[in-house]
C-alpha cells in the first residue's frame, strides 16, 4: 500500500517524503501541479487540488501526510473516506493550542482538525510551533550583516523541520498515536536576537539585531504576501513570547527516541540556502 504526501514542495513535506523513501515505503508525492515537484527516480508524482480532489490521486492509499488547506477540506475527507484511507497526519500549527478565539492563524487550521475528528478516519495532529526555517526571511539581510525583525526578544522553540518529519513518519508508519495532538518543539526556546547570534557564528559572519516596530513589521509581512488576520495572529503571539517563552516540548524524543536537533544544527544543514 502507498503513502501520500501532500505539500512535498515544502520543507517538511519534502522531509517526510525522503525519510519514508529511506524507511523503504512506497510513497506518492502530491502538489496542486505535479510538474512542479522535484522528487528522487522512481517516485510516483501526482496533482492534487484538496478542494477537488481526483479519487484516482487516492488509489491505494492506506495513509496520508496532510499539509493544511483548509479550503475545500471536506471533499478531500470524502475523498479519503471512500478511498478507504487508514491513517491522515495533518501538519497543523501551534496556534490551536493557544487561547485566542480571534487568531485567524488557529481558526484555519482548527477547521481541518475538526473535519478530520468528525470523519471517522484514524488521524494524528500535529502542532510544530515555530520553524526553524522561518529564519530564511532574514537571508537577504544577512548577506548585510542585518537581522531585523520585531520583539528581539522575544524566546521561541525553533523546530528544524526533520524532527517534525520524523514524527509524521513514525506515525504514518506504525499507526501509532491514533487521535492523539502532538505539540512539537526544538530543544529549547531561544530569542531572535539569539537565533541571530547562532546564525553568525555557524556562517561566520557578523550579525547586528535591529528591532522593527510592531507597525513596520506589519508592513513588511503584509508585502511578503500574508493576510491581515496572520499577521496580527504572529505578532500578537510573539509579544507574548517575550513574558512567556514558547512551551519546549518532550514529544520529538518521546516519539521518535531521538532527541530534536539544535538551532545551529539546523543553520548547518541550511548554510548553502544563507
Amino acid at each position: 500500500m502507498t503513502i501520500l504526501v501532500t505539500g512535498a514542495r515544502g520543507h517538511v513535506g519534502g522531509q517526510v517524503l525522503a525519510q519514508l523513501l529511506d524507511a523503504g515505503e512506497k510513497v506518492r508525492a502530491a502538489s496542486r501541479d505535479a510538474s512542479t515537484l522535484d522528487v528522487p527516480e522512481g517516485v510516483e508524482t501526482v496533482s492534487l487540488d484538496l478542494e477537488d480532489p481526483d479519487a484516482g490521486a487516492l488509489d491505494g492509499v492506506r495513509a496520508v501526510f496532510l499539509y493544511t488547506r483548509p479550503q475545500g477540506i471536506e471533499k478531500f475527507v470524502a475523498a479519503a473516506q471512500r478511498a478507504g484511507v487508514d491513517h491522515v497526519v495533518q501538519l497543523s500549527s501551534s496556534a490551536t493550542l493557544e487561547p485566542f478565539s480571534e487568531n485567524r492563524i488557529a481558526v484555519l487550521h482548527r477547521a481541518v482538525e475538526e473535519a478530520l475528528a468528525g470523519s471517522g478516519l484514524g488521524h494524528t495532529v500535529l502542532h510544530p510551533g515555530y520553524f526553524a526555517s522561518n529564519t530564511l526571511a532574514w537571508a537577504a539581510e544577512l548577506a548585510e550583516g542585518v537581522v531585523r525583525t520585531p520583539y528581539p526578544d522575544a524566546r521561541v522553540g525553533a523546530i528544524h523541520e526533520a524532527d517534525i518529519a520524523a514524527v509524521a513518519v513514525r506515525a504514518l508508519t506504525t499507526g501509532e498515536h491514533r487521535g492523539a495532538s502532538l505539540a512539537l518543539s526544538g530543544p529549547e526556546a531561544l530569542s531572535f536576537r539569539e537565533l541571530a547570534t547562532i546564525l553568525g557564528d555557524v556562517l561566520d559572519r557578523p550579525v547586528k539585531v535591529v528591532e522593527l516596530s510592531t507597525d513596520e513589521a506589519r508592513e513588511r509581512m503584509l508585502g511578503h504576501g500574508l493576510p491581515d488576520g496572520a499577521v496580527d495572529a504572529i505578532l500578537r503571539s510573539w509579544a507574548n513570547a517575550l513574558d512567556e517563552p514558547s512551551p519546549v516540548t518532550k514529544t520529538v524524543e518521546e516519539v521518535t527516541g531521538t532527541a530534536p536537533r539544535t538551532f545551529a544544527t539546523w543553520v548547518w544543514d541550511h548554510r548553502a540556502d544563507f
